[in-house]
């Protein structure tokens, strides 16, 4: 017998909570409001992972789909007509660019976020409208409001809320500007990365409010920031512990890394064996943590070969750096030494003791970014 929506949404909350993901206080709020309603189409991977297939809501085995604790991108491109060329075609490639995001990560994040009854909150990347679903059933869509950049996800996001009952504020404007409007805020939420964190966001948040925020960093690291804004407009707060990777707020440019890596590759520079236990992982440790907040303008890409995998480290200034993990031979040119700063910043944090991330400390201020380890007068960059 086919399982209902609900059942499978019932099956989908109790997973979660099993695993500890989802807490009592969201509980509700994820056994009520209906995922499928904001997944009428989407998009799910061949099965070799290259491209993408459409897939409607009723297709056989979507609801399925829909309440498994999966990411389901719903465009590519940025272009809706897309999804109708995969249905008509079959399978194509593309970027995704916008997505419902994993339930489990939905709810680790609406955790940290620690709202009350009466916060004022703003999410960045209205997306499908499902989370913005999710917070008006906790806090009443009077005190919501969401943004995205893409209009047609709005109005789309927009219709699907009303359909079951909810009605915050959804606007179509860059989320790198926040929403003066029903501004000041006592939570921020984005549900895309920014390479920093926007200074509208922190005017428009109240003293004592909290911003919590995905950090791109092509060099990988899954950050999810969580600050805590005091009265002079500054912010001060720590890595969450959970690795939580977003698309890119489409407003802010990503670098073009396979470019960077093709000029670096024609470069020669300083050789020497590099004292690391291996080459950087995207993989939640808490000192990739460190290094992504330390670079952040540093791209890696990884490649097998035949001969083994290498892994490249670039910036739009020219440096990079070349790691042959069998021979744990590195080399690297252009005005900086990034290998080099990499096993810098392995070093102190050893010498801290290995904090973990939530020992990580981040201090925005005007005058820009200061990162410690332990408590704040441990400033290493």
């Amino acid at each position: 017998m086919t399982a209902t929506a609900e059942q499978l949404r019932n099956r989908l909350v109790d997973e979660l909570t099993g695993h500890g993901w989802l807490t009592e206080e969201w509980r509700p709020a994820f056994t009520t409001v209906p995922r499928h309603a904001f997944l009428s189409r989407f998009f799910r991977q061949t099965p070799d992972r290259s491209r993408y297939e459409a897939v409607a809501a009723g297709a056989p085995g979507a609801l399925e789909l829909i309440y498994s604790n999966s990411v389901l991108p719903t465009q590519l491109d940025g272009d809706d007509a897309r999804w109708e060329a995969s249905r008509r075609d079959g399978p194509i490639d593309g970027v995704p660019t916008c997505s419902s995001t994993q339930p489990a990560l939905m709810a680790i994040m609406l955790h940290a976020l620690d709202v009350a009854d009466g916060h004022r909150v703003l999410e960045i990347g209205t997306g499908t409208g499902y989370n913005a679903a999710l917070l008006a059933h906790r806090l009443g869509s009077p005190l919501v409001t969401t943004v995205d950049i893409d209009a047609g996800l709005v109005e789309r996001a927009r219709t699907a809320l009303t359909a079951v009952g909810y009605a915050p504020t959804v606007a179509a404007t860059d989320g790198a500007a926040g929403y003066p409007g029903n501004a000041p805020y006592d939570r921020v939420i984005a549900t895309c990365a920014v390479p920093a964190v926007p200074r509208s966001w922190l005017g428009q948040t109240r003293p004592g409010g909290v911003i919590l925020t995905n950090l791109h960093r092509e060099i990988g690291g899954g950050l999810l920031l969580r600050l805590t804004v005091d009265e002079t407009g500054a912010g001060s707060g720590h890595p969450l512990d959970d690795y939580g990777s977003f698309m890119p707020l489409r407003s802010c440019p990503t670098p073009q890394t396979s470019a960077l890596v093709r000029t670096a590759s024609q470069a020669t520079g300083d050789t020497h064996e590099t004292h690391l236990p291996g080459p950087l992982s995207d993989d939640g440790e808490a000192w990739t943590a460190l290094v992504a907040l330390m670079l952040p303008d540093v791209a890696r890409l990884d490649i097998d070969r035949p001969d083994g995998p290498v892994q490249w480290l670039v910036h739009p200034d020219g440096s990079w750096a070349y790691h042959h993990t069998p021979t744990r031979t590195v080399e690297q040119g252009g005005p900086r030494r990034l290998w080099t700063e990499v096993e810098d910043l392995h070093s102190r944090w050893t010498a801290h003791g290995k904090p973990g991330r939530p020992q990580i400390g981040v201090t925005l201020t005007a005058a820009g970014q200061q990162v410690w380890l332990n408590n704040p007068t441990e400033i290493i960059g």
